[in-house]
């Protein structure tokens, strides 16, 4: 039995015996229960995800609700019109980076800067969440680039699923943080570590407890599935890829120093070979010229998401 389900006892005439969940499940999901009303989706997530699905809405629908929140606004435009975008020439409305970039670009924009500003709220007593950020938002920006290099359709909806891919670590962080002072040292920073040292504590780790958040948010299931199986891509039931773009994402992320898992530079031989087949990539694929462009857009892009 796992650490913290003997220490919290299990409750009589509940469990797998009985056809109810496991104590491990009761626990995860008392986690989600407990930080929704913190952490729930701003109602422009919703929405948007809702006009994504629609066929009637317009550029100028999407516009619309967006412009009803002025912070997302400003926060939209300030990306729109950096240089991860490299326009010739400055947006100054949201309809109108709708016309250039699209809905579904625009899209990936809003849940980035909501899932910041929201998962934000979560205590932080345990977590460095600059650093945490950091490490998010690098990974976002590696997987969309990955994604465009290895031509995997909508390749934004991997920049979305690489800011939130972590965000399981702040919920086990803030319930459980004499866990965390105790795994995320024993571990030195390895990512590959510490989601088996989470297991063996709680029953379930990071990851799958992230996709279940991310579920509540009603993203879609590909992007629930690699979130789940970041670590171990080749068990990705709907969306192998996005999971192993995810993996190699977060490596990348590991090794870069700037985007480093608790700013522990990792070894380049970090990779999972399977992820790295699955994606048709050799070892020594050339990862310094995906990582230079990543830099040379990452500082603005991390100021203008999180300041």
């Amino acid at each position: 039995m796992n650490k913290i389900v003997t220490l919290l006892h299990d409750e009589p005439g509940e469990g797998p015996e009985r056809g109810g969940p496991s104590p491990s499940e009761r626990i995860a999901r008392s986690i989600i229960n407990d930080m929704s009303a913190l952490v729930s989706p701003p109602d422009v997530c919703l929405k948007v995800g809702e006009m994504l699905n629609d066929d009637g809405a317009s550029a100028q629908d999407f516009a619309d609700l967006i412009m009803r929140d002025p912070n997302l606004t400003a926060r939209i435009l300030k990306l729109v019109n950096s240089a991860f975008y490299g326009l010739q020439s400055k947006v100054d409305t949201v309809s109108r980076a709708f016309s250039i970039l699209g809905t579904k670009e625009l899209a990936r924009l809003v849940y980035a800067v909501s899932a910041v500003q929201t998962f934000s709220k979560i205590p932080a007593e345990v977590t460095n969440i600059n650093t945490f950020w950091r490490h998010s938002v690098y990974t976002g920006m590696t997987a969309e680039a990955l994604a465009k290099q290895i031509h995997i359709l909508h390749p934004e909806r991997l920049f979305v699923a690489g800011v939130m891919h972590d965000i399981g670590t702040l919920l086990i962080n803030a319930r459980f943080p004499e866990v965390a002072t105790q795994i995320i040292p024993a571990t030195d920073g390895n990512e590959a570590l510490l989601y088996i040292d989470e297991q063996e504590w709680l029953g379930f780790d990071h990851a799958s407890l992230g996709a279940m958040m991310v579920e509540n948010w009603h993203l879609p299931a590909s992007t629930c599935d690699a979130i789940r199986w970041h670590h171990d891509p080749q068990r990705a039931q709907v969306a192998p890829l996005e999971a192993a773009v995810l993996h190699v994402a977060e490596m990348l992320a590991n090794v870069s120093g700037t985007g480093s898992y608790c700013e522990k530079v990792m070894p380049a031989d970090a990779f999972n070979v399977e992820a790295l087949s699955l994606l048709g990539l050799p070892w020594d694929f050339d990862r310094e010229t995906l990582m230079d462009e990543i830099d040379k857009q990452f500082v603005e892009t991390i100021y203008l998401l999180v300041a």
